[in-house]
């Protein structure tokens, strides 16, 4: 929420709506939190963040084996490469482009 703004909670329909100070213009809504009966809305949201949190922990564990992975996959590249010049006999070194000016 800005300097310029308010929020105000609709009683009807209990969505929350950003509204600018100076023209009265509605800048941003929020629906209503669904909240389902007999059950503990805290609860619900720790349910929650406990099953985003374990999520994103699989997301990261497996991004490290990912790169991992990707790693030893370039690893393989250049060795392979670097025995193909090896083999070819050539000794040149490459153009340096800042070489050329």
């Amino acid at each position: 929420m800005g300097e310029g703004t308010f929020l105000v909670d609709c009683p009807c329909c209990k969505a929350r709506i950003e509204v600018d100070r100076q023209n009265g213009k509605v800048l941003r809504h929020w629906d209503k939190p669904e909240v389902k009966e007999g059950t503990d809305p805290m609860q619900e949201a720790f349910k929650k963040m406990k099953a985003d949190k374990s999520r994103l922990d699989d997301y990261f564990t497996n991004a490290g084996k990912s790169m991992e992975e990707k790693k030893k996959e370039l690893e393989e590249k250049f060795k392979q490469e670097k025995k193909r010049i090896e083999d070819s006999g050539d000794t040149s070194k490459p153009l340096n482009p800042m070489d050329l000016d």
